[in-house]
Protein backbone atom coordinates (compact mmCIF):
# COMPACT_ATOMS: atom_id res chain seq x y z
CA UNK A 1 0.00 0.00 0.00
CA UNK A 2 1.26 3.68 0.69
CA UNK A 3 4.80 4.28 1.99
CA UNK A 4 4.40 7.87 1.05
CA UNK A 5 6.39 8.77 4.12
CA UNK A 6 8.92 6.23 3.96
CA UNK A 7 12.20 6.88 1.70
CA UNK A 8 12.69 4.14 -0.63
CA UNK A 9 16.31 3.63 0.55
CA UNK A 10 15.60 2.80 3.91
CA UNK A 11 15.51 -0.50 4.06
CA UNK A 12 15.13 -0.95 7.66
CA UNK A 13 10.82 -0.51 7.78
CA UNK A 14 8.77 -3.41 8.26
CA UNK A 15 7.57 -4.65 4.98
CA UNK A 16 9.85 -3.48 2.92
CA UNK A 17 10.68 -7.24 2.05
CA UNK A 18 7.71 -7.49 -0.65
CA UNK A 19 7.87 -4.85 -2.66
CA UNK A 20 9.34 -5.58 -6.35
CA UNK A 21 7.28 -8.99 -6.32
CA UNK A 22 3.86 -9.25 -7.56
CA UNK A 23 2.20 -11.19 -4.33
CA UNK A 24 -1.64 -12.38 -4.85
CA UNK A 25 -3.48 -14.85 -2.86
CA UNK A 26 -6.97 -15.82 -4.03
CA UNK A 27 -8.78 -14.80 -0.98
CA UNK A 28 -6.97 -11.50 -1.17
CA UNK A 29 -8.24 -10.73 -4.92
CA UNK A 30 -11.78 -12.00 -4.72
CA UNK A 31 -11.52 -8.86 -1.93
CA UNK A 32 -10.25 -6.86 -4.20
CA UNK A 33 -12.88 -7.25 -6.79
CA UNK A 34 -15.83 -7.10 -4.43
CA UNK A 35 -14.47 -4.00 -2.85
CA UNK A 36 -14.04 -2.46 -6.48
CA UNK A 37 -17.84 -3.29 -7.43
CA UNK A 38 -18.86 -1.91 -4.07
CA UNK A 39 -16.84 0.90 -4.97
CA UNK A 40 -18.75 1.28 -8.21
CA UNK A 41 -21.79 0.89 -7.25
CA UNK A 42 -22.36 2.28 -3.88
CA UNK A 43 -23.88 6.25 -3.55
CA UNK A 44 -20.68 8.68 -3.15
CA UNK A 45 -20.89 9.26 0.85
CA UNK A 46 -20.41 5.01 1.09
CA UNK A 47 -17.37 5.17 -1.48
CA UNK A 48 -15.34 4.99 2.06
CA UNK A 49 -16.82 2.14 2.96
CA UNK A 50 -14.36 -0.07 0.77
CA UNK A 51 -11.64 1.90 1.56
CA UNK A 52 -11.80 0.84 5.59
CA UNK A 53 -12.04 -2.26 4.55
CA UNK A 54 -9.09 -2.94 2.69
CA UNK A 55 -7.19 -0.42 4.95
CA UNK A 56 -8.54 -3.21 8.09
CA UNK A 57 -8.80 -6.71 6.52
CA UNK A 58 -6.47 -6.41 3.33
CA UNK A 59 -2.24 -6.44 4.73
CA UNK A 60 -0.16 -4.48 2.18
CA UNK A 61 1.78 -7.52 0.86
CA UNK A 62 -0.73 -8.02 -1.45
CA UNK A 63 -0.15 -6.00 -4.98
CA UNK A 64 1.05 -6.87 -8.76
CA UNK A 65 3.91 -5.69 -9.81
CA UNK A 66 4.18 -4.31 -13.78
CA UNK A 67 6.98 -3.10 -15.21
CA UNK A 68 8.78 -3.17 -11.83
CA UNK A 69 6.34 -0.67 -11.02
CA UNK A 70 4.10 -2.07 -7.73
CA UNK A 71 0.10 -1.69 -8.14
CA UNK A 72 -0.30 -2.45 -4.42
CA UNK A 73 -4.76 -3.18 -3.50
CA UNK A 74 -4.59 0.28 -2.21
CA UNK A 75 -3.59 1.97 -5.44
CA UNK A 76 -5.62 -0.35 -7.90
CA UNK A 77 -8.91 0.60 -5.52
CA UNK A 78 -7.63 4.22 -5.95
CA UNK A 79 -7.59 4.24 -9.43
CA UNK A 80 -11.21 2.86 -9.61
CA UNK A 81 -12.17 5.72 -7.14
CA UNK A 82 -11.25 7.72 -9.29
CA UNK A 83 -12.36 6.16 -12.58
CA UNK A 84 -15.97 6.17 -10.73
CA UNK A 85 -15.94 9.89 -9.80
CA UNK A 86 -15.36 10.93 -13.80
CA UNK A 87 -17.99 8.18 -14.98
CA UNK A 88 -19.93 10.10 -12.77
CA UNK A 89 -19.09 13.34 -12.80
CA UNK A 90 -18.87 13.75 -8.75
CA UNK A 91 -15.70 15.87 -9.20
CA UNK A 92 -17.72 18.60 -7.24
CA UNK A 93 -15.17 21.78 -6.83
CA UNK A 94 -13.59 22.21 -3.99
CA UNK A 95 -12.85 25.92 -2.47
CA UNK A 96 -8.70 25.56 -2.89
CA UNK A 97 -6.23 26.95 0.56
CA UNK A 98 -3.24 27.13 1.01
CA UNK A 99 -2.94 23.58 2.45
CA UNK A 100 -4.22 21.66 -0.87
CA UNK A 101 -1.08 24.18 -2.54
CA UNK A 102 1.27 22.94 -0.35
CA UNK A 103 0.24 19.05 -0.10
CA UNK A 104 0.98 19.16 -4.06
CA UNK A 105 4.20 21.11 -3.38
CA UNK A 106 5.37 18.46 -1.41
CA UNK A 107 4.96 16.19 -3.39
CA UNK A 108 6.32 17.82 -6.18
CA UNK A 109 9.36 18.73 -4.30
CA UNK A 110 9.79 14.81 -3.08
CA UNK A 111 9.96 13.57 -6.48
CA UNK A 112 12.62 16.49 -7.41
CA UNK A 113 14.87 16.08 -4.40
CA UNK A 114 14.55 12.03 -4.94
CA UNK A 115 15.41 11.89 -8.32
CA UNK A 116 18.16 14.62 -7.92
CA UNK A 117 19.75 12.26 -4.91
CA UNK A 118 19.38 8.99 -7.10
CA UNK A 119 19.91 10.34 -10.18
CA UNK A 120 18.12 7.46 -11.75
CA UNK A 121 15.26 6.56 -13.95
CA UNK A 122 14.02 3.86 -11.34
CA UNK A 123 14.29 6.51 -8.32
CA UNK A 124 12.28 9.14 -9.91
CA UNK A 125 9.34 6.16 -10.80
CA UNK A 126 9.26 5.39 -7.16
CA UNK A 127 8.80 8.90 -6.18
CA UNK A 128 5.85 9.69 -9.26
CA UNK A 129 3.71 6.28 -7.42
CA UNK A 130 4.19 7.40 -4.06
CA UNK A 131 3.03 11.25 -5.46
CA UNK A 132 0.82 10.17 -7.29
CA UNK A 133 -0.31 7.75 -4.83
CA UNK A 134 -0.27 10.24 -2.07
CA UNK A 135 -2.44 12.95 -4.84
CA UNK A 136 -5.12 10.16 -5.60
CA UNK A 137 -5.84 9.36 -1.66
CA UNK A 138 -5.45 13.13 -0.35
CA UNK A 139 -7.87 14.66 -2.90
CA UNK A 140 -10.37 11.73 -2.85
CA UNK A 141 -11.08 12.61 0.95
CA UNK A 142 -11.31 16.02 -0.11
CA UNK A 143 -13.95 15.56 -1.96
CA UNK A 144 -15.48 13.09 -0.24
CA UNK A 145 -15.98 14.84 2.86
CA UNK A 146 -18.06 17.80 2.38
CA UNK A 147 -20.05 18.42 5.71
CA UNK A 148 -19.91 17.15 8.70
CA UNK A 149 -22.30 14.56 8.10
CA UNK A 150 -19.72 12.91 5.90
CA UNK A 151 -17.31 13.14 8.89
CA UNK A 152 -20.10 11.36 10.87
CA UNK A 153 -20.84 8.23 8.36
CA UNK A 154 -16.58 7.61 8.18
CA UNK A 155 -16.43 7.29 12.04
CA UNK A 156 -19.66 5.46 12.27
CA UNK A 157 -17.95 3.22 9.40
CA UNK A 158 -14.79 2.72 11.56
CA UNK A 159 -16.52 2.12 14.94
CA UNK A 160 -17.92 -0.77 12.93
CA UNK A 161 -15.32 -2.28 11.60
CA UNK A 162 -13.05 -1.70 14.88
CA UNK A 163 -15.34 -4.57 16.50
CA UNK A 164 -14.29 -7.00 13.77
CA UNK A 165 -10.65 -5.70 13.66
CA UNK A 166 -10.56 -6.73 17.55
CA UNK A 167 -12.09 -10.15 17.23
CA UNK A 168 -8.85 -10.69 14.89
CA UNK A 169 -6.85 -8.93 17.47
CA UNK A 170 -7.78 -11.19 20.61
CA UNK A 171 -7.58 -14.79 18.27
CA UNK A 172 -3.91 -13.29 17.82
CA UNK A 173 -3.34 -12.68 21.15
CA UNK A 174 -4.76 -16.11 22.41
CA UNK A 175 -2.73 -18.16 19.63
CA UNK A 176 0.14 -16.14 18.94
CA UNK A 177 -0.71 -16.46 15.77
CA UNK A 178 -1.64 -13.95 12.80
CA UNK A 179 -4.29 -15.24 10.85
CA UNK A 180 -3.41 -12.86 7.84
CA UNK A 181 0.11 -14.03 7.29
CA UNK A 182 -1.03 -15.95 4.23
CA UNK A 183 -1.68 -12.71 2.15
CA UNK A 184 1.69 -11.23 3.04
CA UNK A 185 3.82 -8.34 4.79
CA UNK A 186 3.18 -9.73 8.24
CA UNK A 187 4.59 -11.78 10.80
CA UNK A 188 3.14 -15.60 10.97
CA UNK A 189 4.19 -15.48 14.55
CA UNK A 190 3.23 -12.47 16.57
CA UNK A 191 6.52 -10.81 17.94
CA UNK A 192 6.99 -11.01 21.41
CA UNK A 193 8.84 -7.59 23.50
CA UNK A 194 9.51 -7.29 26.90
CA UNK A 195 7.18 -10.79 27.40
CA UNK A 196 4.26 -9.43 25.75
CA UNK A 197 2.77 -9.96 22.35
CA UNK A 198 2.92 -7.24 20.23
CA UNK A 199 -0.59 -8.01 18.02
CA UNK A 200 -0.92 -6.14 14.63
CA UNK A 201 -3.69 -7.64 12.65
CA UNK A 202 -3.18 -7.14 8.81
CA UNK A 203 -1.07 -3.44 9.58
CA UNK A 204 2.23 -3.08 8.65
CA UNK A 205 3.98 -3.13 12.24
CA UNK A 206 2.13 -3.35 15.80
CA UNK A 207 2.86 -0.35 16.89
CA UNK A 208 1.29 1.67 13.33
CA UNK A 209 -1.56 -0.77 13.87
CA UNK A 210 -2.15 0.97 17.86
CA UNK A 211 -1.63 4.60 16.84
CA UNK A 212 -4.30 4.25 13.73
CA UNK A 213 -7.10 2.97 16.16
CA UNK A 214 -5.88 5.62 18.74
CA UNK A 215 -5.81 8.37 16.49
CA UNK A 216 -9.86 7.57 15.56
CA UNK A 217 -10.76 8.47 19.45
CA UNK A 218 -11.66 11.79 18.77
CA UNK A 219 -13.78 11.09 15.91
CA UNK A 220 -15.92 9.24 17.55
CA UNK A 221 -16.51 11.71 20.37
CA UNK A 222 -16.76 14.51 17.44
CA UNK A 223 -19.38 11.95 15.59
CA UNK A 224 -21.20 11.55 19.13
CA UNK A 225 -21.29 15.38 20.04
CA UNK A 226 -22.22 16.30 16.68
CA UNK A 227 -25.27 13.60 16.30
CA UNK A 228 -25.75 13.29 19.74
CA UNK A 229 -25.64 9.18 19.67
CA UNK A 230 -22.98 8.31 22.38
CA UNK A 231 -23.80 4.42 22.60
CA UNK A 232 -21.90 3.43 19.18
CA UNK A 233 -19.30 5.74 19.41
CA UNK A 234 -18.57 4.48 23.08
CA UNK A 235 -18.74 0.93 21.96
CA UNK A 236 -16.12 1.98 18.93
CA UNK A 237 -13.91 3.87 21.12
CA UNK A 238 -13.71 0.49 23.61
CA UNK A 239 -12.73 -1.49 20.56
CA UNK A 240 -10.20 1.12 19.61
CA UNK A 241 -8.94 1.16 23.56
CA UNK A 242 -8.51 -2.49 23.65
CA UNK A 243 -6.56 -2.44 20.11
CA UNK A 244 -4.08 -0.30 21.65
CA UNK A 245 -3.76 -2.45 24.64
CA UNK A 246 -3.23 -5.78 22.94
CA UNK A 247 -0.71 -3.90 20.57
CA UNK A 248 1.45 -3.56 23.68
CA UNK A 249 3.66 -0.81 22.27
CA UNK A 250 4.69 3.00 24.68
CA UNK A 251 3.66 5.28 21.26
CA UNK A 252 0.07 4.34 20.77
CA UNK A 253 -0.19 4.55 24.94
CA UNK A 254 0.68 8.04 24.56
CA UNK A 255 -1.09 8.65 21.40
CA UNK A 256 -4.11 8.48 23.64
CA UNK A 257 -2.59 10.24 26.96
CA UNK A 258 -1.58 13.24 24.65
CA UNK A 259 -5.36 12.96 23.01
CA UNK A 260 -6.49 13.06 26.34
CA UNK A 261 -4.65 16.48 27.09
CA UNK A 262 -5.76 17.81 23.77
CA UNK A 263 -9.10 17.20 24.30
CA UNK A 264 -8.58 18.84 27.96
CA UNK A 265 -7.05 22.02 26.63
CA UNK A 266 -10.29 22.70 25.48
CA UNK A 267 -11.64 23.90 28.79
CA UNK A 268 -8.74 26.26 28.85
CA UNK A 269 -8.62 27.42 25.38
CA UNK A 270 -8.34 30.61 25.58
CA UNK A 271 -5.56 30.31 27.18
CA UNK A 272 -3.53 27.90 24.52
CA UNK A 273 -1.11 30.62 23.20
CA UNK A 274 0.42 31.34 26.60
CA UNK A 275 0.42 27.76 27.47
CA UNK A 276 2.64 26.97 23.69
CA UNK A 277 5.02 29.81 25.00
CA UNK A 278 5.19 28.40 28.36
CA UNK A 279 5.95 24.48 26.80
CA UNK A 280 8.47 26.10 24.77
CA UNK A 281 10.28 28.07 27.73
CA UNK A 282 10.57 25.30 29.72
CA UNK A 283 11.66 23.28 27.32
CA UNK A 284 14.57 25.72 26.53
CA UNK A 285 14.90 26.26 30.02
CA UNK A 286 15.72 22.75 30.42
CA UNK A 287 18.18 22.66 27.03
CA UNK A 288 19.82 25.27 27.96
CA UNK A 289 20.24 25.12 31.82
CA UNK A 290 18.96 22.44 33.64
CA UNK A 291 19.97 18.91 31.62
CA UNK A 292 23.65 17.91 31.09
CA UNK A 293 22.11 16.15 27.47
CA UNK A 294 19.84 18.07 24.89
CA UNK A 295 15.92 18.23 25.66
CA UNK A 296 15.41 16.03 23.07
CA UNK A 297 17.12 13.27 25.75
CA UNK A 298 13.72 13.03 27.16
CA UNK A 299 12.75 10.85 24.71
CA UNK A 300 15.13 8.16 25.94
CA UNK A 301 13.26 8.13 29.40
CA UNK A 302 9.61 7.23 27.26
CA UNK A 303 8.81 3.64 28.23
CA UNK A 304 4.97 2.50 29.14
CA UNK A 305 5.07 -1.19 28.73
CA UNK A 306 8.81 -2.60 29.00
CA UNK A 307 9.94 -3.08 25.69
CA UNK A 308 10.12 0.58 23.97
CA UNK A 309 13.28 1.91 22.33
CA UNK A 310 13.43 5.07 23.64
CA UNK A 311 17.05 5.78 23.15
CA UNK A 312 17.24 4.50 19.90
CA UNK A 313 14.99 7.77 19.34
CA UNK A 314 16.58 10.28 20.93
CA UNK A 315 20.02 8.72 19.05
CA UNK A 316 18.59 9.02 15.96
CA UNK A 317 16.98 12.99 16.51
CA UNK A 318 20.89 13.98 18.05
CA UNK A 319 22.66 12.48 14.72
CA UNK A 320 19.91 13.92 12.30
CA UNK A 321 21.18 17.39 14.32
CA UNK A 322 24.59 16.43 14.02
CA UNK A 323 24.88 15.03 10.36
CA UNK A 324 22.61 18.36 9.20
CA UNK A 325 25.27 18.74 6.34
CA UNK A 326 24.67 15.40 5.01
CA UNK A 327 20.93 15.64 4.26
CA UNK A 328 20.26 19.60 4.28
CA UNK A 329 20.02 19.88 0.12
CA UNK A 330 18.38 16.50 -1.31
CA UNK A 331 18.12 13.95 1.95
CA UNK A 332 20.52 11.60 1.86
CA UNK A 333 20.47 7.50 0.91
CA UNK A 334 21.64 6.28 4.27
CA UNK A 335 21.45 6.91 7.31
CA UNK A 336 23.19 2.93 8.95
CA UNK A 337 26.65 5.03 9.48
CA UNK A 338 25.27 7.65 12.13
CA UNK A 339 24.96 4.98 14.24
CA UNK A 340 24.10 1.60 15.38
CA UNK A 341 20.24 0.75 14.67
CA UNK A 342 20.16 4.09 12.79
CA UNK A 343 18.89 2.74 9.46
CA UNK A 344 15.72 2.35 10.86
CA UNK A 345 14.27 6.12 11.26
CA UNK A 346 11.64 5.82 13.50
CA UNK A 347 10.82 9.53 13.32
CA UNK A 348 8.80 11.53 10.64
CA UNK A 349 10.68 14.75 10.89
CA UNK A 350 13.68 12.97 10.35
CA UNK A 351 12.14 10.84 7.38
CA UNK A 352 10.89 14.15 5.87
CA UNK A 353 14.38 15.57 6.14
CA UNK A 354 16.30 12.34 5.17
CA UNK A 355 13.78 11.61 2.65
CA UNK A 356 14.07 15.25 0.86
CA UNK A 357 16.42 17.73 2.68
CA UNK A 358 15.11 21.17 4.75
CA UNK A 359 12.80 21.64 1.31
CA UNK A 360 10.57 18.67 1.75
CA UNK A 361 10.40 18.96 5.91
CA UNK A 362 9.87 22.47 5.70
CA UNK A 363 6.33 21.80 3.39
CA UNK A 364 5.72 19.09 5.99
CA UNK A 365 6.01 21.49 8.86
CA UNK A 366 3.77 24.14 6.96
CA UNK A 367 1.34 21.50 6.22
CA UNK A 368 0.87 20.53 9.92
CA UNK A 369 0.90 24.46 10.47
CA UNK A 370 -2.11 25.33 8.04
CA UNK A 371 -3.94 22.75 9.44
CA UNK A 372 -3.13 23.65 12.88
CA UNK A 373 -4.06 27.23 11.99
CA UNK A 374 -7.58 26.21 10.29
CA UNK A 375 -8.60 24.78 13.54
CA UNK A 376 -7.95 27.58 15.45
CA UNK A 377 -9.56 30.31 13.26
CA UNK A 378 -12.60 28.08 13.34
CA UNK A 379 -12.63 27.76 17.08
CA UNK A 380 -12.40 31.66 17.37
CA UNK A 381 -14.97 32.24 14.40
CA UNK A 382 -17.65 34.84 16.29
CA UNK A 383 -21.00 33.86 15.44
CA UNK A 384 -20.94 29.98 15.44
CA UNK A 385 -22.67 27.22 17.12
CA UNK A 386 -20.62 25.29 19.95
CA UNK A 387 -21.39 21.95 18.06
CA UNK A 388 -19.01 23.46 15.06
CA UNK A 389 -16.51 24.36 17.39
CA UNK A 390 -15.98 21.49 19.18
CA UNK A 391 -16.13 19.14 16.38
CA UNK A 392 -13.47 21.45 15.20
CA UNK A 393 -11.22 20.98 17.98
CA UNK A 394 -11.76 17.24 17.93
CA UNK A 395 -9.88 17.69 14.25
CA UNK A 396 -7.53 19.32 16.24
CA UNK A 397 -6.67 16.76 18.66
CA UNK A 398 -6.72 14.25 16.04
CA UNK A 399 -3.39 16.08 14.27
CA UNK A 400 -1.94 16.50 17.73
CA UNK A 401 -2.13 12.67 18.41
CA UNK A 402 -0.46 12.26 14.52
CA UNK A 403 1.98 14.89 15.17
CA UNK A 404 2.93 13.13 18.96
CA UNK A 405 3.29 9.88 17.12
CA UNK A 406 5.48 11.34 14.16
CA UNK A 407 8.50 11.87 17.66
CA UNK A 408 8.34 8.04 17.75
CA UNK A 409 7.77 6.51 14.61
CA UNK A 410 7.46 7.22 10.69
CA UNK A 411 4.26 6.60 8.87
CA UNK A 412 3.83 3.64 6.10
CA UNK A 413 1.34 1.64 4.52
CA UNK A 414 -2.42 1.81 6.31
CA UNK A 415 -1.75 4.90 8.70
CA UNK A 416 -0.59 7.13 5.57
CA UNK A 417 -3.96 7.05 4.50
CA UNK A 418 -5.32 8.01 7.61
CA UNK A 419 -2.80 10.58 8.20
CA UNK A 420 -3.90 12.39 4.88
CA UNK A 421 -7.68 11.93 5.57
CA UNK A 422 -7.09 13.68 8.75
CA UNK A 423 -5.58 16.69 6.89
CA UNK A 424 -8.37 16.34 3.88
CA UNK A 425 -11.22 16.86 6.89
CA UNK A 426 -9.54 19.70 8.34
CA UNK A 427 -9.23 21.55 4.86
CA UNK A 428 -12.90 20.99 4.04
CA UNK A 429 -14.20 21.27 7.58
CA UNK A 430 -11.97 23.88 9.28
CA UNK A 431 -10.85 27.41 8.20
CA UNK A 432 -7.71 26.70 6.34
CA UNK A 433 -5.81 30.04 5.00
CA UNK A 434 -6.01 30.86 1.55
CA UNK A 435 -9.28 30.95 0.85
CA UNK A 436 -12.66 33.71 1.83
CA UNK A 437 -14.23 32.41 4.82
CA UNK A 438 -17.93 33.22 3.47
CA UNK A 439 -16.63 30.79 0.67
CA UNK A 440 -15.34 27.89 3.07
CA UNK A 441 -18.69 28.47 5.48
CA UNK A 442 -20.73 28.20 2.27
CA UNK A 443 -19.10 24.73 1.30
CA UNK A 444 -19.39 23.14 4.95
CA UNK A 445 -23.36 24.32 5.23
CA UNK A 446 -22.42 26.44 7.90
CA UNK A 447 -24.09 30.07 8.52
CA UNK A 448 -22.24 32.26 10.52
CA UNK A 449 -22.70 35.79 11.41
CA UNK A 450 -19.67 38.05 10.99
CA UNK A 451 -19.12 40.25 13.40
Amino acid sequence: MLALFQDPDIPAQAGSDFGGTTTVHPVGLAALGFLIVLAMLMPRRLTVVPVILLLCFIPAGQRVVIATIDFTFLRLLMMVMWLRLFLRSDLTPIVWNHLDRVMVAWNVVSVITGTLLGGTVGIFVNRMGYAVDGMMVYFFFRLLIRDYRDLALIAKVFAFVGFAVLVFFIVENRTSRNMFYVFGGVLEYTEIRGGRLRCQGAFAHSILAGCFWACLLPYYFARAWWTRQWGLAGFGAMAALAIVVLCASSTPIMAVLFGLVGAGFWFVRGALRWFRWLIVGWLCVLHFFLMAQPVWHLLSRIDLTGGSTGWHRFHLVDKFFDRFHEWWMFGTEHTGHWGPGLHDVTNQFVAEGVGGGIAKLALFCAAIWLAFAGVSRSVRLPGTHVSYKIVSWCLGTALFMHCMNFIGVSYFEQIVTLWFMALAAVSSLTLVPGARVSRQLATQGIAATMK
